[in-house]
Parts: structure tokens; C-alpha cells; sequence
């Protein structure tokens, strides 16, 4: 009989052993109460309405190289000009390119960019809207209705300010992004000079003091796709900020030079942009 006993205690303490290590800690309480309900993203669809203007980012691939890219952008600005709904919320950014040849403008991240957004099929002149949809330049025959497909189909939801102080040869760019809704953010910032004068090759001819319009200087985020700012998901109707500290190089113009800031959605699309220059330079929200 004690011997019954025995093996009934033994095998009973091993169970009650495993169900201590195994659901011990179901029962204890969480320090802190209970576990926050983890924040899910807001879907969110064309009929949107945000209470921010929506910016679009154009990308231009080009090359000084490239005897085709001054149509090229001839064709992207008749475009920009043509339509007045484009007025003041496109904004046009080159990616020069050492893809043929030597080009002083070319950033290294071109190429790759054109290879992430399936546009080396295309080549030079091409562009990419909100880094989403992309085209050649040669007639640009889909730029309007690729434009209009964004304004359309792709709402804004967040707002964008940027302001921007050059100091001791050091840009100091604020950056402040405002959520409208349950979102992950990616910020990517980008140095800009305009009215560049530089070698370029059109048709038959060259030209030895081209002016070359909106050139990406420089990525000053960790890569062209962005940080990430704030939580995984952000909460709506929050305020994030950021600041970077970028050199300035001494080729520069600062009188031509800005600081573009592109607010990059889950998808890594383009959901709305601003920019300011880059030497005591103010853009706030764009408040409809």
C-alpha cells in the first residue's frame, strides 16, 4: 500500500512540476496592468479627404551624356506647364547618371534607383511619380495621366513642414511630420540645386554651360527609401520630429540650393513632400 502511494506522489509531482514551468506565468500579473491593444494601421482609400495639400515628387533620370535628355525634359516641363492643376504641387528632382559616360552631376544611388523602379528597360530620358509609377521621357505621352492617377487614386494623409540654417558649414534642416491617420512613416531628404551650369549634350550639338534644372545633389537620409520616424505605427494626429545635420559643400550655390523632404508611406511611396532652402529657409504645412 505505501508502495502504491509512492508512485502515485511521484508521477503527480513531475506534472505538477511542468504545468509551474509551462503556465507559471500565465497567472502572475503584468507590471503595469494590463498589455496595450497594439495600434493597427488606418486604410485608407481615394475618397480620403486630408487636410493637407498633397505634393508630388517627379523624378528625372538624366545623364549630361545623354543627346536625348534636353527633349527629355522639354517634354516633362510643356507637360508641367500645360496643366494647370500641376502648378506649384509637382516638383521635379534630376538623377544624374555616369551609366554612359562621365557626368560631374551623377550621384552613386542613380542607377540603383532606376533598378529598384524597374526603369533600366527605359533608360534616359525616364521619370518615376511618388516612386510609384514611371515612363519614358522621349515623348512622355503618360506623364499627365500618370500625375493625374496620383492626385486621383493616391490621397495624402500626412502634412510635411521643413525649415533649414547653414551654419559654420553645417545645414541644420527641422523636420516635422504631422499624421493624420494610423501610419508607419519613412522620411528621405535630399539636397537640391537648381540652376546648375554644366557640360551637356543635346541631339547633334553641345553645350558647354548647359543650365541643369533641379539636381539631386545628395541623399542625406541612410538611402533614397528613408528613416523611419516615429513608432511601427504611428497614432493618428500626431506630430513626429527629426533633425539632420548635413555638410554643405563648397560647390554649392546656396542662393539655388534646397532641402527636399519626401514623407514615404508603408508602401514606400511618395504621400506628400515639402521643401525650403537650404540657407534660412521656412516651408510650414501646406493647410488646405
Amino acid at each position: 500500500m505505501m508502495m502504491k502511494k509512492f508512485w502515485t506522489l511521484f508521477l503527480i509531482c513531475p506534472v505538477l512540476a511542468a504545468l509551474s514551468a509551462c503556465g507559471g506565468d500565465i497567472d502572475t500579473p503584468v507590471e503595469g496592468g494590463e498589455e496595450e491593444e497594439q495600434i493597427k494601421p488606418t486604410p485608407v482609400g481615394p475618397d480620403f479627404v486630408s487636410a493637407f495639400q498633397k505634393h508630388v515628387a517627379l523624378w528625372e533620370f538624366t545623364g549630361a551624356w545623354c543627346a536625348n535628355c534636353p527633349a527629355g525634359y522639354t517634354n516633362m516641363n510643356f507637360t508641367l506647364t500645360a496643366n494647370s492643376q500641376f502648378t506649384d504641387i509637382v516638383h521635379p528632382m534630376a538623377f544624374h547618371s555616369n551609366n554612359e559616360a562621365e557626368d560631374d552631376l551623377a550621384i552613386s544611388a542613380t542607377d540603383q534607383i532606376m533598378v529598384d523602379m524597374n526603369m533600366v528597360a527605359l533608360g534616359f530620358p525616364s521619370y518615376v511619380v511618388d516612386m510609384n509609377l514611371g515612363g519614358s521621357l522621349v515623348e512622355s505621352v503618360m506623364l499627365k495621366e500618370h500625375l493625374l492617377e496620383v492626385l486621383a487614386e493616391s490621397p495624402c494623409y500626412c502634412g510635411v513642414a521643413v525649415s533649414s540654417i547653414v551654419d559654420a558649414g553645417t545645414a541644420k534642416a527641422q523636420i516635422k511630420l504631422y499624421s493624420e491617420v494610423n501610419a508607419s512613416w519613412r522620411i528621405a531628404v535630399y539636397v537640391v540645386e537648381d540652376k546648375v551650369k554644366y557640360y551637356q549634350k543635346d541631339g547633334m550639338r553641345e553645350h558647354k554651360d548647359y543650365t541643369h534644372r533641379h539636381v539631386v545633389r545628395s541623399i542625406e537620409s541612410s538611402s533614397y527609401k528613408g528613416d523611419r520616424i516615429g513608432a511601427q505605427v504611428t497614432p493618428a494626429d500626431t506630430e513626429l520630429t527629426e533633425t539632420y545635420e548635413i555638410a554643405v559643400d563648397e560647390g554649392w550655390n546656396l542662393d539655388n540650393t534646397y532641402i527636399y523632404v519626401l514623407a514615404l508611406d508603408s508602401d514606400g511611396h511618395v504621400n506628400n513632400m515639402n521643401f525650403c532652402p537650404i540657407d534660412g529657409g521656412t516651408a510650414d504645412y501646406n493647410k488646405i
